[in-house]
């Protein structure tokens, strides 16, 4: 395979992707491209028609780039531009990440003032685990030794479990309700309930 520099205007934008790309991941994109510069080249077909690299084609494009690194695949066939389109996107997804080295090469990042959205986590995902942030390792540890509360039941009228196929998914849910969704979030309400004035209830 030869990487090849291809002017932007000459790349077809496959209509018929099944991935959608969502504005908050594309400006990551950009973000990405801006730091590191365009590290993975876009997939085409003969006739310079994507198949992978839709959001680096639309990053790209916002960032008024001329010309990209592309691969041309001459070899495949339809029905496997087709299945590799589906596969460069979903296999991404099935893998899963070791958080204890996850979190500690964040907080090195963290030590070196590293801008780490550029990682493509959010600050809600992020903040817990940054040594010099306010919030503790784990959240939960601030009611050790609290005395226990039993408030009346809230027991919603319904409650639904929702199921996202990936990450875009619920960057859009949650965008909808306009609330976020951070890594100890076990539930939310609809609609959004304000947080509970408490400063005349805290234990000295």
């Amino acid at each position: 395979m030869q990487i090849e520099q291809k002017k932007l205007n000459e790349i077809n934008e496959n209509k018929n992707n099944p991935r959608n790309h969502s504005d908050i991941q594309i400006n990551q994109l950009i973000n990405s491209i801006q730091e590191f510069g365009f590290t993975n080249p876009i997939l085409l077909d003969k006739d310079s028609n994507i198949i992978a690299g839709h959001g680096r084609y639309k990053a790209a494009k916002k960032l008024k780039l001329e010309i990209v690194p592309t691969i041309t695949l001459k070899n495949l066939n339809e029905t496997q531009i087709k299945a590799l389109t589906i596969a460069d996107n979903k296999i991404s997804l099935n893998s899963s990440w070791n958080d204890d080295l996850l979190w500690q090469q964040l907080k090195e990042l963290n030590d070196v003032n590293f801008d780490l959205t550029i990682t493509g986590f959010n600050e809600d995902q992020f903040l817990p685990f940054t040594e010099d942030s306010d919030s503790m390792n784990d959240i939960l540890d601030e009611w050790e030794g609290m005395p226990e509360f039993v408030s009346e039941d809230k027991t919603a009228y319904r409650s639904l479990i929702v199921h996202f196929e990936n990450e875009d998914d619920v960057v859009a849910f949650q965008m909808k309700l306009e609330q976020g969704l951070g890594e100890k979030t076990k539930y939310i309400w609809y609609p959004h309930k304000e947080n509970m004035k408490t400063e005349k209830k805290r234990y000295e």
